[in-house]
C-alpha cells in the first residue's frame, strides 16, 4: 500500500505565508486556508491512489526538558523554540494559530484522517508512522522540513512542494555524500537557529558536513580532535577553579558569578568589526578553556573551529538529542479514513471566500 504523509504545521504556515495578502469578506487572513486545500487538492491529483493522513504538532515534553536541563547546566542560555515567544508575532502566523482549528474541522469533513499525539511533534509521529509502515509499504513524507532527511530510506521519499521535487535516499546521498542517518548529526553540529538549537559557534552545513563524511558521527567528530590536540590538554588547564588558582588568591571570596564574569571579560570583551564577540557563550571551567588560553597567546595551534568543537561538545550532545526524531511511539491509531460531509466543506470554503477551489474537491469525494 502506499501512503502519504502530511506534516500539517509546515505545510499551513508555508501556505500563510505563501499567500498573506488573501483575506475573506470580513477582512479575516485567509491565506492559510486557501494555500492548505489548494496543495491538498494537488496532492490528491498527483498521487490519487496514496492513503492520506495529516499529522499536527504538539509540544516535545522531551525537548522541554532536556533543553531546560541544559540551560540550568549552563550548557546553553535558551531553551528548545524559546526563540519563538519574542517579539512581535507576524500576523499571518497569529492568524493561522487563531483559525487552525476551523482548518482542521473542514479536513475532517473530506474524510481524511488526521492525528496530533500529546507531548510528540508531528516529525516524531510521522517517523514513527514511517517506521512501521516502510516494511511493507511506500511511504511519502510532504514537507519542506530537512529534519525529515534523516528518515529517508528504501521506501521512504520526501516530496517537497515547493520545489516540486523528490527527495530519495538516493538523491540525498548524491547530494550530500553522506547517509540519511548521518544528517542529523550534521544538525547536531551547526544547530538550528529556527528551533533554537545551539551548534557549534561558527560551524554551518558546509562544515559539519565535511567532518561528518571524515568522521562518521559527532562522537567520531570530537574523538578525532581530543586525540589530534591531546599533547595540549596537561600543558594548558581547563581554566577552572583548579587551573586559575592564581586568581582565588586575589579573590577569595570570588562567586561562580564572579568567575564567570572574569572569564567572560578575558575572553569575550574582544569583538570583531560587526560588534559581534569572537567567542560566544563561553564560561569558567568549560573544557578545554585552557587551551582556549593558549591559543589567545598564540602558544597553541588548533584551528578556531576545531576549538569551539571541543568546548562546546556538550552542547552537540544536546543538540544530537533534540535534532533527532522519536520513531518508536507505541500506540499509534490505525491509519483510516472518515466520514466525508461535502455540503459542510462547501461553508467553510464560502467563509474564508476561497470558491476558486470548489470546482476542484470533487477528487476529495
Amino acid at each position: 500500500m502506499q501512503y502519504l504523509l502530511i506534516d500539517g504545521n509546515n505545510l499551513a504556515i508555508r501556505a500563510a505565508f505563501a499567500n498573506n495578502e488573501m483575506r475573506n469578506s470580513s477582512g479575516s487572513l485567509s491565506g492559510a486556508h486557501y494555500g492548505f486545500f489548494s496543495s491538498l487538492l494537488n496532492l490528491k491529483n498527483k498521487f490519487p491512489n496514496y492513503q492520506i493522513l495529516v499529522v499536527w504538532d504538539s509540544g516535545s515534553q522531551r525537548r522541554k526538558d532536556e533543553s531546560s536541563d541544559g540551560v540550568a547546566k549552563n550548557i546553553i542560555k535558551e531553551t528548545y523554540k524559546a526563540n519563538r515567544k519574542k517579539g512581535e508575532q507576524p500576523e499571518q502566523l497569529k492568524a493561522w494559530f487563531e483559525t487552525g482549528h476551523h482548518l482542521k474541522n473542514a479536513l475532517g469533513m473530506t474524510g481524511i484522517p488526521q492525528i496530533r499525539i500529546e507531548g510528540y511533534e508531528a516529525d516524531d509521529v510521522i517517523a514513527s508512522y514511517a517506521n512501521i509502515l516502510k516494511k511493507d509499504n511506500e511511504v511519502m513524507i510532504v514537507t519542506s522540513d530537512k529534519d525529515y532527511y534523516q528518515i529517508l530510506d528504501d521506501n521512504v521519499i520526501i516530496w517537497d512542494g515547493m520545489k516540486e521535487d523528490f527527495i530519495t535516499k538516493g538523491t540525498f546521498e548524491s547530494d550530500y555524500g553522506i547517509t540519511p542517518s548521518q544528517y542529523v548529526h550534521v544538525g547536531a553540529l551547526m544547530g538550528d537557529s529556527s528551533d533554537n538549537i545551539f551548534g557549534i559557534p561558527g560551524w554551518g552545513e558546509k562544515t559539519s558536513i565535511t567532518y561528518i563524511k571524515k568522521h562518521g558521527s559527532w562522537e567520531g567528530v570530537i574523538n578525532f580532535l581530543k586525540d589530534k590536540y591531546a599533547k595540549y590538554r596537561q600543558e594548558y588547564p581547563d581554566y577552572s577553579d583548579e587551573g586559575n588558582s592564581e586568581f582565588l588568591k586575589l579573590n577569595p571570596d570570588a562567586s561562580s558569578v564572579d568567575r564567570e564574569k572574569v572569564f567572560q571579560y578575558d575572553f569575550q570583551s574582544k569583538k570583531t568589526e560587526t560588534g559581534r564577540y569572537v567567542y560566544p557563550d563561553i564560561y569558567w571551567g568549560q573544557p578545554f578553556s585552557g587551551i582556549l588560553d593558549g591559543f589567545e597567546k598564540k602558544k597553541v595551534k588548533i584551528s578556531k573551529k576545531d576549538l569551539m568543537a571541543l568546548m562546546f561538545q556538550d552542547r552537540i550532545e544536546l543538540a544530537f538529542s533534540l535534532k533527532k526524531m522519536d520513531d518508536d511511539i507505541e500506540g499509534l491509531p490505525e491509519i483510516c479514513n472518515l466520514k466525508k460531509n461535502k455540503g459542510k466543506l462547501l461553508e467553510y470554503f464560502e467563509y474564508y471566500d476561497i470558491v476558486s477551489l470548489i470546482e476542484k474537491i470533487d477528487v476529495l469525494f
